[in-house]
């Protein structure tokens, strides 16, 4: 059980970043028919959606939106790019900012949850000194690191599902309409900004299999054998 579940946490971290990598590789070398960069699209975007007080910026931190910067910031290949990987990718990002105009529910409550699942990202160290703590201390002393560690683990996993409607929502009700709606791609280039969107969605799917895999491990590891003093 431990092996499949092991063999289960390494497969949903690799699988679907080659995917995604693969994906955004292969986009990256097909030309978008607008022939616009992703920064020239993020800004006519945000400014149609009378968003002009949010900077469009280069990053070298991976693609995403600062709510707090008001700032859309692409990756140099996305931010200079005309691909069709890098408006796909840029109107993604301008859904954060939409989403964020428009207080999205889910949205706000991941902000409202994000100080306390920093805290949380101790969770799997706690888990690895209790499994320490098993051969020195007691079992109450240790059952109790090990229960306050898998309930942090659990904070992960609960900001990481929270974050999955914040995705897909960024991705397929607010990307895609404003990108065909604009005309930034044709109907047959809206089928490839799908798997765009799609591979990279899967990732914040898998990462959170991938904790609930880790919690569900742990909680073996530690409480599975019940004879244990």
């Amino acid at each position: 059980m431990l092996t499949l579940l092991w063999i289960s946490g390494i497969l949903l971290i690799l699988l679907p970043q080659l995917w995604v990598r693969g994906v955004l590789s292969k986009f990256s070398k097909v030309h978008s028919s607008v022939g616009k960069s992703g920064k020239e699209v993020a800004k006519e975007i945000l400014n149609r959606q009378g968003l002009s007080n949010v900077s469009v910026e280069l990053t070298n931190q991976g693609d995403h939106y600062d709510p707090a910067k008001k700032a859309v910031r692409l990756s140099p290949e996305f931010y200079n790019g005309t691909s069709l990987a890098a408006v796909t990718v840029a109107a993604h990002e301008c859904g954060h900012a939409i989403q964020d105009a428009e207080n999205y529910g889910f949205m706000r409550l991941r902000a409202a949850v994000t100080p306390v699942i920093q805290i949380c990202q101790f969770g799997p160290m706690l888990l690895v000194v209790s499994l320490l703590l098993t051969a020195f201390l007691a079992s109450p002393i240790w059952k109790m690191t090990a229960l306050i560690g898998l309930l942090m683990y659990s904070g992960i996993f609960f900001f990481q599902v929270i974050t999955l409607p914040v995705e897909l929502d960024a991705s397929f009700n607010r990307a895609i309409p404003v990108l065909e709606g604009s005309g930034y791609i044709s109907p047959d280039e809206k089928v490839n900004a799908h798997k765009i969107l799609q591979a990279c969605a899967f990732t914040y799917v898998a990462a959170a299999l991938y904790s609930l895999v880790e919690i569900i491990r742990w909680a073996i590891i530690l409480f599975g054998n019940r004879n244990r003093n």
